[in-house]
């Protein structure tokens, strides 16, 4: 039996001519879908490392020195306009900040440390920008903290003596403004001032210090100096604090 082969050889060539049209067709919709996907991008969730320079600031004290500190959290970036030009930014972070005082003699207390539960919300707008899409963008916004821990050194007359749980108000609010500038590959760094709105001073650093009677030595605080005065002065936080960002 004898096959005519012609008719064969052409349909595998139309088949093929019509595999190879239909192949661009599968691809399309797949390339569409990621550049739509990357424009309707509205938020950026990442986590962020903090050093910072922290002083005490009031009439509560005389001889204060700016102290370092560090912290960590997590932030949120909320684009609001498709250029992504216009944003609210927030975060969550936990610092750690105070001050530290200057040698008066061998019996002063030489630092005290707050820890901060902070929560800022900013609005983020593009200032700047460059070729390699790298935006610099102004940080104006306010931050609330709560703190959950404080403690006082008394190094220089004892070294590591330390009482904790210090009697500072428990709430601060601070005003912020900075700038974060984008580097690549996802990551930012950020630089941002913050100054305290709130007196975190209390009269009872000056009971503990004149009770003759103290429960215990952690709320003795007699044996510290320079003594502490009372409630009508005042201690605000002073921070400037550089980020990196991921």
């Amino acid at each position: 039996m004898r096959y005519n082969i012609k008719p064969i050889l052409l349909s595998l060539f139309m088949l093929q001519i019509m595999t190879g049209f239909a192949q661009p067709e599968v691809e399309a919709p797949l390339q569409q879908q990621n550049i739509d996907t990357e424009e309707q991008t509205k938020t950026k969730l990442g986590v962020k490392f903090t050093l910072g320079n922290h002083l005490f600031v009031g009439n509560a004290f005389d001889n204060e020195k700016v102290a370092f500190g560090f912290g960590a959290g997590v932030y949120n970036i909320v684009h609001l306009n498709k250029p992504k030009t216009v944003n609210l930014h927030w975060e969550l972070n936990f610092n750690f900040k105070g001050s530290k005082f200057g040698k008066l003699n061998d019996t002063s207390y030489s630092k005290i440390s707050l820890a901060y539960m902070e929560l800022p919300v900013m609005a983020s707008f593009q200032i700047l920008n460059t070729k390699k899409k790298q935006p610099l963008h102004l940080l104006v916004g306010f931050q609330t903290g709560v703190l959950f821990r404080s403690s006082i050194n008394k190094s220089y007359g004892k070294f590591g003596q330390v009482k904790t749980d210090l009697p500072f108000k428990r709430f601060d609010f601070s005003p912020v403004i900075g700038v974060r500038k984008e580097i690549g590959s996802g990551m930012s760094f950020q630089l941002a001032a913050k100054v305290s709105l709130q007196n975190i001073w209390t009269n009872t650093f000056y009971e503990r210090s004149i009770d003759q009677t103290p429960e215990n030595d952690n709320v003795d605080y007699r044996d510290l100096t320079p003594a502490f005065r009372d409630g009508t002065h005042q201690v605000k936080n002073y921070s400037l604090e550089l980020s990196f960002m991921f």
